[in-house]
């Protein structure tokens, strides 16, 4: 064999099992400790589940965040932070615009608020009163957006179906490098 070929090929294999790891390692966190994966990787993807962002981010679209100092943020830019929603009754994550950034103390608040909507975002706490978004709300600011993409990443997220794939996925991993190993020994047998 061409050792430039071998030398190739090599580092393809190594490239793809990097590749494989780091997003087998994306997955499981997401799953495990969804709170750090942005922390950690420096991303998350988000399914939108609302209607607030159309027609910019439409439902079941994913959209990718990226971690980001909160110094770098400017009015229009759209974030992903964690609220309390009271519909809800529990605190959840909300991909919203940023209206106005006010300087408070040592950090900001930001002032949000959907498409078209030119009112600036309410948000209380479990117990009703009122609260602002500040810096450790916030996730990251969108990336960019993935249309329809939702459907698929709920299917990932649910921890059965990840399963199946991951074993899906080592079945064909398996079966590729077994097909190689023999075509290998099958080159140099020749």
């Amino acid at each position: 064999m061409n050792p430039k070929k071998k030398k190739f090929d090599l580092i393809k294999n190594i490239l793809f099992y990097v590749l494989a790891f780091l997003l087998a390692g994306y997955l499981l966190v997401d799953i495990i400790a969804p709170e750090k994966t942005v922390s950690i990787f420096g991303v998350k993807s988000f399914v939108i589940v609302s209607d607030s962002m159309e027609p910019t981010i439409n439902v079941s679209d994913a959209v990718v965040v990226m971690k980001i100092n909160p110094d770098k943020l400017l009015p229009g830019d759209i974030i992903t932070f964690e609220a309390y929603l009271p519909d809800l009754g529990q605190r959840a994550y909300v991909t919203h615009y940023i209206g106005e950034i006010i300087p408070d103390g040592d950090g900001y608040i930001f002032k949000t608020n959907g498409e078209g909507v030119t009112e600036f975002d309410q948000w209380t706490d479990e117990d009703g009163l009122d609260v602002e978004i500040t810096e450790e709300d916030i996730i990251g600011i969108v990336a960019f957006k993935i249309p329809k993409a939702g459907h698929v990443f709920k299917i990932i997220q649910d921890p059965v179906m990840l399963g199946l794939i991951v074993i899906n996925v080592g079945i064909i991993i398996y079966i590729i490098h077994y097909i190689r190993k023999n075509k290998t020994k099958e080159s140099d047998k020749e």
